[in-house]
């Protein structure tokens, strides 16, 4: 089996660190740090703008990261925009044309992150609308019975593929199935799921679908955006400025008709060149058995957990993605968070910008582990270790944090 961590030079400067982060930010592969530089000391130039031999080479690499990125999601790239962060994207996706009434209905999962919440129920308060949530199984961590929530009046589908807490991929292809059978349009969060599971836009029969570089090995500050192009075509962009108008005057504006009326302003080049290079790398990976390696770790960790009568598992999915995640009764999720730190065991701890889902459980506060390929099995044994010691600690000293704080 290949030394994934040795691709890591974020490890070779940290080696003592065991990383169980990676669900939130994942580190960057030597390949994706050179395909950046490269850009910058050979390339580098404002892309769009300007004849001269830089700007057309920053133009060439922009555009065929685009097409790497839409190619990987089985897209074609003139329905792929970059934007900011997955975050951004579905802010982006509220603004699609819909003759919305009063009472109409945007349907969502308890499973969200706050980035697929917030931004409908915004557009539910301005608007009238009616914001529903389809149950998720605190045993199984699935959906409960999500095609009875597409109503007559719903008009959008706004859903993530894979629990960023727990893990567990969603159902999508037959869902978005259902919904497009209704006329509902169907935006797919997909951030947590992109390094683990395979996607095709057209299978899954999707109108929208939204990554990040950062959580499959690239870079931080962009993210994709796919849309359909009946959607793309009639959506506005949310955000205004160079590089997307053909003509303007001080009373009037034309937009160009392309995707990229999406990517005002200057557009993020050596981050989309790495996040390009981060896909040729993990596909690389996955065909050497990395989805198998990380479902391996999966495993042992959660039997290992386990055997530990103090803590309580919450649902995992062994075809998802490696997250294990686990509360207890006896000790609070940020005390263990903090203790495994000054062992140097990097976790997650609270409510992961989901504080809905644990609200439905009724659980304060989890902590996370998520495996990436950074990790081994012998870092799994130093963290089970660290949590044990931790765990002697805290029943001796007794709580360091105060029972209420997610």
């Amino acid at each position: 089996m290949h030394n994934w961590q040795a691709d890591f030079p974020f490890h070779q400067h940290h080696p003592q660190l065991v990383y169980l982060d990676s669900a939130a930010t994942c580190q960057q592969p030597q390949v994706v740090l050179d395909a950046m530089q490269d850009y910058v000391i050979h390339q580098h130039a404002n892309a769009h703008r300007g004849a001269h031999g830089r700007a057309r080479a920053a133009t060439q690499a922009y555009e065929d990261a685009r097409t790497r990125v839409a190619a990987f999601i089985g897209a074609d790239a003139s329905n792929l925009a970059f934007t900011a962060s997955t975050t951004a994207a579905l802010n982006q996706l509220t603004t699609a044309a819909i003759d919305w009434q009063a009472g109409d209905e945007i349907v969502i999962s308890a499973s969200e992150h706050h980035a697929n919440i917030l931004p409908w129920q915004r557009l539910a308060e301005r608007l009238a609308l009616t914001l529903r949530v389809i149950p998720v199984s605190s045993g199984t961590g699935q959906l409960i019975e999500p095609e009875q929530y597409l109503g007559p009046r719903t008009r959008v589908l706004a859903i993530t593929m894979a629990s960023n807490v727990t893990g567990v991929v969603n159902d999508l292809a037959s869902l978005c199935k259902a919904a497009r059978a209704k006329g509902i349009r169907t935006f797919i969060d997909a951030a947590q799921a992109a390094a683990h599971v395979p996607i095709n836009v057209a299978e899954l029969g999707c109108d929208a679908l939204a990554f990040s570089a950062h959580k499959v090995y690239g870079p931080t500050g962009i993210a994709a955006l796919y849309m359909r192009p009946e959607l793309w075509q009639t959506m506005p962009p949310q955000n205004l400025g160079g590089g997307i108008v053909e003509t303007v005057t001080f009373t009037s504006s034309e937009l160009i008709s392309s995707i990229q009326k999406f990517e005002a302003g200057t557009p993020n080049v050596s981050a989309a060149v790495g996040f390009s290079a981060a896909l040729d790398w993990l596909q690389q990976t996955q065909q050497a058995g990395a989805g198998r390696y990380l479902r391996n770790l999966q495993q042992k960790l959660i039997a290992a957990l386990q055997q530990r009568p103090q803590l309580e598992l919450l649902p995992s999915d062994p075809n998802g993605t490696p997250i294990v995640s686990f509360y207890s009764q006896a000790f609070h999720c940020h005390d263990l968070a903090l203790l495994l730190a000054e062992q140097d065991i990097a976790v997650r701890a609270g409510h992961h910008c989901a504080q809905p889902l644990l609200q439905h459980w009724q659980i304060p506060g989890v902590v996370r582990l998520s495996l990436g390929l950074t990790v081994t099995e012998q870092q799994l044994t130093q963290t089970l270790v660290a949590l044990d010691k931790a765990m002697a600690l805290l029943a001796e000293t007794g709580p360091l944090t105060e029972s209420d704080e997610a």
